[in-house]
Protein backbone atom coordinates (compact mmCIF):
# COMPACT_ATOMS: atom_id res chain seq x y z
CA UNK A 1 0.00 0.00 0.00
CA UNK A 2 1.22 3.72 -0.81
CA UNK A 3 1.66 5.78 1.59
CA UNK A 4 -0.28 8.41 0.47
CA UNK A 5 -3.28 5.70 0.71
CA UNK A 6 -2.59 4.52 3.80
CA UNK A 7 -2.96 7.67 5.51
CA UNK A 8 -6.44 8.65 3.73
CA UNK A 9 -8.15 5.65 5.05
CA UNK A 10 -8.04 6.84 8.90
CA UNK A 11 -8.35 10.61 7.74
CA UNK A 12 -11.80 9.97 5.54
CA UNK A 13 -12.71 7.80 8.66
CA UNK A 14 -12.41 10.42 10.86
CA UNK A 15 -14.70 13.01 8.88
CA UNK A 16 -17.08 10.52 8.76
CA UNK A 17 -17.45 10.22 12.86
CA UNK A 18 -17.39 13.94 12.75
CA UNK A 19 -20.05 14.13 10.04
CA UNK A 20 -22.03 11.26 12.03
CA UNK A 21 -21.50 13.43 15.28
CA UNK A 22 -23.33 16.73 15.82
CA UNK A 23 -21.73 19.41 17.90
CA UNK A 24 -23.55 19.60 21.47
CA UNK A 25 -24.60 22.94 20.56
CA UNK A 26 -23.90 25.96 18.40
CA UNK A 27 -21.72 27.78 20.28
CA UNK A 28 -19.07 24.73 21.36
CA UNK A 29 -19.09 24.23 17.77
CA UNK A 30 -17.63 27.88 16.97
CA UNK A 31 -15.42 28.10 20.30
CA UNK A 32 -14.42 24.18 20.17
CA UNK A 33 -12.09 23.62 23.41
CA UNK A 34 -11.87 27.48 24.21
CA UNK A 35 -15.24 27.13 25.50
CA UNK A 36 -13.92 25.50 28.46
CA UNK A 37 -11.53 28.27 29.52
CA UNK A 38 -15.15 30.21 30.50
CA UNK A 39 -15.89 30.90 33.71
CA UNK A 40 -18.19 28.35 34.92
CA UNK A 41 -21.33 30.51 35.24
CA UNK A 42 -21.29 31.45 31.49
CA UNK A 43 -20.16 27.62 30.56
CA UNK A 44 -23.75 26.68 32.13
CA UNK A 45 -25.42 29.69 31.09
CA UNK A 46 -24.72 28.22 27.59
CA UNK A 47 -25.90 24.44 27.85
CA UNK A 48 -29.39 22.97 27.91
CA UNK A 49 -32.34 25.18 28.76
CA UNK A 50 -31.71 27.80 30.78
CA UNK A 51 -33.37 31.20 32.52
CA UNK A 52 -31.60 34.39 33.82
CA UNK A 53 -33.30 36.75 35.59
CA UNK A 54 -33.07 40.26 37.40
CA UNK A 55 -32.73 43.93 37.33
CA UNK A 56 -30.70 45.53 34.55
CA UNK A 57 -29.75 49.10 33.50
CA UNK A 58 -31.44 49.91 29.53
CA UNK A 59 -30.54 52.67 28.11
CA UNK A 60 -32.13 54.09 24.33
CA UNK A 61 -29.76 56.57 22.36
CA UNK A 62 -30.84 60.08 21.54
CA UNK A 63 -32.13 61.50 18.47
CA UNK A 64 -32.33 59.38 15.57
CA UNK A 65 -31.02 56.67 17.64
CA UNK A 66 -33.69 56.76 20.24
CA UNK A 67 -36.26 57.00 17.01
CA UNK A 68 -34.57 53.73 15.31
CA UNK A 69 -35.27 52.09 18.93
CA UNK A 70 -39.07 52.93 19.44
CA UNK A 71 -39.77 51.85 15.31
CA UNK A 72 -37.65 48.93 16.38
CA UNK A 73 -39.84 48.36 19.95
CA UNK A 74 -36.49 47.84 21.52
CA UNK A 75 -37.03 48.01 25.66
CA UNK A 76 -37.85 51.81 27.01
CA UNK A 77 -34.86 53.47 29.09
CA UNK A 78 -35.20 52.16 32.42
CA UNK A 79 -32.26 51.91 35.37
CA UNK A 80 -34.06 48.69 36.79
CA UNK A 81 -35.77 46.70 34.19
CA UNK A 82 -36.78 43.50 34.99
CA UNK A 83 -35.13 41.49 32.56
CA UNK A 84 -36.12 37.02 31.80
CA UNK A 85 -33.62 35.41 29.63
CA UNK A 86 -35.03 32.02 28.60
CA UNK A 87 -32.31 30.50 26.46
CA UNK A 88 -32.78 27.09 24.20
CA UNK A 89 -29.07 25.16 22.74
CA UNK A 90 -29.31 23.20 19.68
CA UNK A 91 -26.53 21.61 17.52
CA UNK A 92 -27.84 24.16 14.75
CA UNK A 93 -29.12 27.23 16.54
CA UNK A 94 -29.52 29.13 19.90
CA UNK A 95 -32.48 30.55 20.79
CA UNK A 96 -33.12 33.27 23.35
CA UNK A 97 -36.14 34.81 24.19
CA UNK A 98 -36.01 38.20 26.28
CA UNK A 99 -38.58 39.55 28.31
CA UNK A 100 -37.85 43.68 29.55
CA UNK A 101 -40.64 44.78 31.85
CA UNK A 102 -42.99 42.54 30.28
CA UNK A 103 -42.05 43.01 26.62
CA UNK A 104 -40.37 40.42 24.90
CA UNK A 105 -38.33 39.90 22.03
CA UNK A 106 -36.79 36.55 20.68
CA UNK A 107 -33.31 35.97 18.81
CA UNK A 108 -32.41 33.08 17.11
CA UNK A 109 -28.60 32.33 16.25
CA UNK A 110 -27.85 30.05 13.27
CA UNK A 111 -24.90 28.13 13.00
CA UNK A 112 -22.73 29.06 9.75
CA UNK A 113 -19.44 27.05 10.10
CA UNK A 114 -17.72 28.71 12.80
CA UNK A 115 -20.01 31.53 13.00
CA UNK A 116 -23.37 32.69 14.37
CA UNK A 117 -26.02 34.59 12.34
CA UNK A 118 -28.59 36.53 13.70
CA UNK A 119 -31.38 37.41 11.32
CA UNK A 120 -33.92 40.44 12.21
CA UNK A 121 -36.22 40.57 9.36
CA UNK A 122 -34.02 41.15 6.14
CA UNK A 123 -30.91 42.18 8.54
CA UNK A 124 -28.14 39.37 9.38
CA UNK A 125 -25.63 39.92 11.68
CA UNK A 126 -22.80 37.57 11.30
CA UNK A 127 -21.08 37.33 15.03
CA UNK A 128 -17.55 35.36 16.13
CA UNK A 129 -17.81 34.39 19.08
CA UNK A 130 -14.30 34.33 21.04
CA UNK A 131 -12.75 33.82 24.59
CA UNK A 132 -11.00 36.74 25.58
CA UNK A 133 -9.86 38.56 29.09
CA UNK A 134 -12.12 35.03 30.64
CA UNK A 135 -15.05 36.59 28.94
CA UNK A 136 -17.37 35.38 26.15
CA UNK A 137 -17.30 37.79 22.98
CA UNK A 138 -18.88 38.72 20.37
CA UNK A 139 -17.31 40.72 17.23
CA UNK A 140 -19.06 41.27 14.23
CA UNK A 141 -17.51 39.55 10.93
CA UNK A 142 -20.41 41.36 8.90
CA UNK A 143 -24.08 42.66 8.59
CA UNK A 144 -26.00 42.21 5.80
CA UNK A 145 -29.45 43.41 4.41
CA UNK A 146 -30.71 40.49 2.46
CA UNK A 147 -28.13 39.68 0.08
CA UNK A 148 -25.87 42.38 0.14
CA UNK A 149 -23.25 42.66 2.41
CA UNK A 150 -23.32 46.29 4.05
CA UNK A 151 -20.19 48.57 3.81
CA UNK A 152 -18.27 49.12 6.76
CA UNK A 153 -19.53 52.92 6.63
CA UNK A 154 -23.22 51.33 6.95
CA UNK A 155 -22.70 48.67 8.90
CA UNK A 156 -24.00 48.25 12.68
CA UNK A 157 -21.49 48.12 15.56
CA UNK A 158 -21.36 46.01 18.40
CA UNK A 159 -19.86 45.79 21.93
CA UNK A 160 -21.77 41.76 23.44
CA UNK A 161 -19.91 39.97 26.14
CA UNK A 162 -20.71 37.92 28.89
CA UNK A 163 -18.65 37.18 31.54
CA UNK A 164 -18.82 36.66 35.57
CA UNK A 165 -18.70 38.36 38.98
CA UNK A 166 -18.63 37.35 42.12
CA UNK A 167 -19.99 33.63 40.98
CA UNK A 168 -22.95 35.89 39.11
CA UNK A 169 -23.53 35.99 35.36
CA UNK A 170 -22.70 39.52 33.74
CA UNK A 171 -23.04 41.01 30.47
CA UNK A 172 -23.25 44.41 28.08
CA UNK A 173 -24.94 44.68 24.90
CA UNK A 174 -23.89 48.12 22.90
CA UNK A 175 -25.69 48.57 19.41
CA UNK A 176 -24.88 51.36 17.33
CA UNK A 177 -24.89 52.96 14.10
CA UNK A 178 -22.99 55.09 11.66
CA UNK A 179 -24.08 58.81 11.91
CA UNK A 180 -27.02 57.69 14.73
CA UNK A 181 -24.94 56.67 17.28
CA UNK A 182 -26.05 54.63 20.37
CA UNK A 183 -29.28 52.97 19.46
CA UNK A 184 -29.72 50.53 22.32
CA UNK A 185 -27.48 49.42 25.84
CA UNK A 186 -28.82 47.11 28.34
CA UNK A 187 -26.36 45.54 31.25
CA UNK A 188 -26.53 43.79 34.40
CA UNK A 189 -26.07 40.79 36.49
CA UNK A 190 -28.27 38.14 36.29
CA UNK A 191 -29.29 34.74 38.39
CA UNK A 192 -28.83 31.80 36.20
CA UNK A 193 -31.52 28.62 36.50
CA UNK A 194 -30.78 25.46 35.01
CA UNK A 195 -34.52 24.11 33.09
CA UNK A 196 -32.64 21.17 31.12
CA UNK A 197 -29.47 20.10 31.59
CA UNK A 198 -27.42 18.03 28.85
CA UNK A 199 -24.55 15.66 29.88
CA UNK A 200 -21.64 17.26 30.24
CA UNK A 201 -18.98 15.27 28.47
CA UNK A 202 -15.66 14.04 30.70
CA UNK A 203 -12.92 14.51 28.62
CA UNK A 204 -13.52 18.16 28.31
CA UNK A 205 -14.54 19.09 31.41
Amino acid sequence: MLFGERRRTPFGAVLAEKERTPPENALIACLGRSFYKLPDVVQRAHRGTIRLSGTVKVERGRGLGWLLAALMRLPRSDPKAELIVVGWHFPDQIVWSRSFNGRTFESTFHLHEFQLVERMGPLALVLEPRVEGGRLVYRLAAARFGPLRLPAVLAPSLIAWEGEREATYEFEVVVGLPLLGRVIRYAGQLELEILAIVDTPAAEA
